[in-house]
This record gives structure tokens, sequence and C-alpha cells, in this order.
């Protein structure tokens, strides 16, 4: 479930400025495919919790990946933009569902500390789909063409579905269900808890960094040597950070407290975004410039995310589904934002781009720093 997402997103990052080509419109309208799709993710996200506590578990696997596939289809049949753009957002809006109660159901299954550990195989999964969809997304654009690609993604959530069907229980729903207000005042309870404020604040300005450089490095690679093919290759470093930082947080969390591991995560991803600004300004473009830094900054998120999204999602008992859905919301909404306007950035000044980069990743630090000394000083 939680590979649905990364698969999805990172199969057409490579093949944006090709569709822009062969649809002959211009790169800000394809890039809104992306952009719609975190929207859609973050706006699904939001929903799920509610849907989760009329439905139940079961049925909203069901609606969700329908969703995503029957998206996925759509936009890959009919071949202009419009199609796609509609297609996107069916296919952001059932991958929400996805990803959100995989970690729900995480949370709900192992308990908070267990849970911690296990968080980080969920990153792995992420990190792993992460690393091989651009380098085969940009082989299907190469040789069949953009509208391929979305078969790939739609074989993944017919499987899916299949073994939703086939593997997840129907339990026996609640006689009372929380009306819309009620889960509105979920949703008020958990951004009064200042615990749920800062773990999923500071994990939102982590993950801007990630949207904000994916987002920007297919068109600032665009004239560098190797073309498309390099750029999946290189790209598959900076899932392996994810994934290897991912798997060093289970064996952290198992030793050290849930703020330790952020602490660790974040000071080695503060690093590498100095290291890719000061990089930019001293050495020449080069795909190693651009990809090995970024590499140090997403092996510190899969060692500090695990843990900000345990401690967020726990925040309050009971409504795991509700805090995984809200915090995948507001992350997601700033990454459709930031993605947005990063082409408009780099066309203006690609330092622009690190500098962002380097200021969310320094705030983040910040903003945890000041939620744990306040914690320890309460203790």
């Amino acid at each position: 479930m939680a590979m649905s997402n990364p698969i999805a997103i990172n199969l057409l990052l490579p093949a944006l400025p090709s569709i822009a080509e062969k649809l002959n419109v211009d790169i800000s309208l394809v890039q809104l495919s992306y952009s719609l799709y975190l929207l859609s993710l973050a706006i699904g996200q939001l929903l799920v919790g509610g849907i989760v506590n009329h439905l139940g578990y079961r049925k909203t696997m069901i609606l969700g990946l329908a969703s995503f596939t029957l998206g996925c289809a759509m936009a890959g049949v009919f071949g202009n933009l419009e199609s796609l753009l509609i297609g996107r957002i069916m296919q952001g809006l059932g991958g929400a569902i996805a990803i959100s109660l995989a970690r729900a159901l995480l949370v709900d299954g192992a308990g908070k500390e267990k849970a911690s550990q296990k968080m980080g195989y969920i990153i792995m999964a992420i990190a792993i789909s992460q690393s091989i969809a651009p380098l085969i997304g940009g082989f299907i654009n190469s040789h069949f063409g953009w509208q391929i690609i979305f078969f790939a993604s739609l074989l993944q959530g017919l499987l899916a579905l299949m073994l939703t069907f086939k593997l997840v229980p129907q339990l026996e729903q609640k006689k009372r269900r929380p009306s819309f207000k009620e889960n509105i005042s979920l949703y008020g309870q958990l951004l009064k808890a200042s615990d749920f404020r800062s773990y999923t604040l500071a994990n939102t300005l982590v993950a801007i960094c990630f949207y904000v450089f994916v987002s920007s490095s297919p068109y600032i690679t665009n004239d560098f040597d190797g073309g498309v093919h390099a750029f999946g290759y290189w790209f598959i470093t900076i899932s392996i950070a994810f994934m290897a930082g991912g798997y060093l947080s289970t064996l952290i969390n198992q030793k050290v407290t849930l703020d330790r591991t952020i602490l660790i995560g974040n000071s080695i991803s503060i690093c590498g975004a100095l290291l890719l600004l000061l990089g930019q300004l001293v050495l020449e473009q080069s795909y190693a410039a651009l990809f090995l830094p970024m590499s140090l900054v997403t092996f510190g998120r899969g060692i500090s995310q695990p843990s900000n999204q345990t401690a967020a999602i726990s925040s309050i008992s009971n409504q795991s589904s509700m805090a995984a859905g809200l915090m995948g919301f507001l992350q997601l909404l700033s990454g459709a934002i930031f993605s947005q306007f990063t082409p408009l950035i780099v066309t203006s000044s690609p330092l622009l781009v690190f500098i962002l980069i380097f200021a969310c990743m320094a705030l983040a630090m910040f903003i945890h720093l000041k939620h744990w000394l306040i914690t320890v000083r309460s203790i």
C-alpha cells in the first residue's frame, strides 16, 4: 500500500519535459500533473480519517484503490492534457487512502514504541519504490511513450485491490459513527496538541526539501550529459540513501528515544543541505554535485521521518487514521504548493532552490529542538 504513491509520482518525473513537447503545451501546465497529484494526495489524506470512521478500514481501502486504478487508466488511455490531469487527481485521492492506512494500521497494530521501529520498514519500501520508478519511467518513455508509463501503476493498483479483497477482513462497524462536525472537532484537537504540531511541522519542512529538489532536478539537469537515463540512475542514489536511513532508524530506535533519533537524522540532513548549497556556489554543475549532497539530506530524513511520524500519529489515542491523514494533508499541501512554483524559481535563479532547501532544513531542526527542550524542562 505504501509503495503505490512513490511509484506513481516518480514514474512520470523523467518524462515531464517530453510530455510538454509531445502535447505542445507549456511546461507549467504539464507540471500540474505533479502538483495536482500532490494536492489530491493532501486533500485525500485530510478526508481519510472521517471516511474510515464511517466505512471501516476494508471498505475505505477498496474505495481508495479503485480510485487509484481508474485514475491510472484515464491518465494513460486518452493521450491529452485534460485526461492526464483528471487521472492524476483520481490517482492522488486513491493513493492518499493507501499511504494513510498503511501508517495508521501499523501504529494501531504495533503500538507507539514498536511502531517507531517498524515504521522504518515502510520507509525502506518507499525508498525502493523511489529508486526504481524514475529509471523504469525513463526507460518506458524512451521506448514506448509516456502513456504506457501509467500501465505500470495500473497493474500495481489491480494487484493491491485483489489482495485487499482476499486478505483484509470485514470488521464489525461501530454502532455510532462520528458526524462531520465531530470529525472537524477531532482535527481541531490534533492541531491544539503541541506534540502533533511540532512533530508534524518539522516533518513537513524536511519533506519540502525533498519535494523542491524532485520538482526542480529534471529541469536543472535537462542539459546535463547522459540525459533522462542518467537522471534515473542518479536518482537511485537518493532512494538508496533514504532506504539506508530508514533501516538505520529501526536499529537506532531500539537504543535511544524518538527525539534523539530525530536529532541524529536532522543533524545529518542539515549537513547535506549545507554541502548542497556550497557545492552549487563553488563547483561546476554536475549530477555528482547535485545528487550526492542531496543523498545525505535524504539519508538523514530516512532516520528522522519514522520517529517524527510515529510521534505525530500517536498524539491522540484511538485516532491514528485522523492523525495520519491530517499530517499527510499538511505535508503534501505544502509539497504541492512548493513543487508548482519550483520550476519558476529554477528559471529565475537555480541557486534560490538550494537556499530554500537549506532554510527549510534549518527551520525544521530549530522547531524540533525547541519542542524537545520545552518537554524536557516540563518533566
